[in-house]
């Protein structure tokens, strides 16, 4: 039987492994002069975004037959859930360290600000091959098969800064990137799907699927690079590249009720 459905269910986006590395090398200038040029960076942090959790529509085409004349069977369906979630840590601080061509300044700290740093997860799409036993009114089933999901990170309000000492052009707290930038990307990644559940058919045509369906996708490392020039100290200016990598890593589970139709 090949069959079609629609239903709704519970979706739960969950934090994975992260890791957000920035860097920022930079040049100064002095009434046009390049004086110093530096660089400044450090070791990635790891954030942990938490879950979060809310309602999901689902769509689903599939099909399914008996094996000879035994209650097992096999399939294999296609799913669509809009997860639309967002995870969020607010603000987000990267360490810092650095060095520089000034003997004034042969070394130095900081610290890259990020008002928000988010990992999200919209449209998922699934293939799930699956084996079953059929009862009465209905049957049990267990699969896994590949998914492809829009993954994507932002990064609202990024300021680069460092602390320079006593004798540099520009000493204390210094707001080396000037103006914040915030930086978007999403990315189609391919990953992994796993589903179980249970039928109960209403007629001959018709039924219910309850089902717990987990995904993992597999983003590629996002890379960020913008450069900046920053007129706040004048005449001394800052000229550079604010540069980062993050990995984005979040799983999907959806508890879902659907609505079918054979044909």
């Amino acid at each position: 039987m090949f069959f079609a459905g629609a239903g709704a269910g519970l979706g739960l986006l969950a934090s994975g492994e992260q890791s957000v590395v920035q860097q920022a090398p930079s040049n100064i200038f002095n009434g046009g002069v390049l004086v110093t040029t530096g660089q400044a960076g450090g070791p990635p942090v790891t954030p942990f975004l938490g879950t979060k959790a809310d309602c999901v529509p689902l769509a689903q085409l599939g099909y399914f037959r008996h094996l000879g004349d035994t209650d097992w069977l096999w399939g294999a369906k296609g799913s669509y859930i809009y997860q639309d979630k967002v995870l969020t840590q607010a603000p987000l601080l990267v360490p810092q360290s650095g060095t520089s061509s000034s003997a004034a300044v042969p070394s130095f700290t900081g610290l890259a600000v990020t008002r928000s740093y988010e990992v999200f997860v919209d449209n998922q799409f699934m293939l799930t091959p699956f084996v079953g036993r059929s009862f009465d009114n209905g049957f049990v089933y267990l699969g896994a098969g590949p998914s492809l999901s829009r993954v994507g990170t932002r990064l609202n309000d990024v300021v680069g800064t460092a602390i320079f000492p006593p004798g540099a052009l520009v000493s204390g707290l210094v707001d080396v990137s000037g103006r914040p930038q915030s930086f978007a990307q999403s990315q189609w990644a391919w990953g992994v799907a796993a589903s179980v559940g249970a039928t109960y058919f209403l007629t001959p045509c018709c039924f219910l699927d309850l089902s717990y369906t987990f995904s993992q996708p597999f983003p590629r490392t996002f890379h960020e690079e913008s450069p900046f020039r920053n007129e706040i100290y004048s005449p001394v200016v800052f000229v550079g590249t604010l540069m980062g990598d993050q990995t984005g890593k979040a799983s999907t589970h959806s508890i879902t009720l659907s609505i079918n139709v054979g044909f």
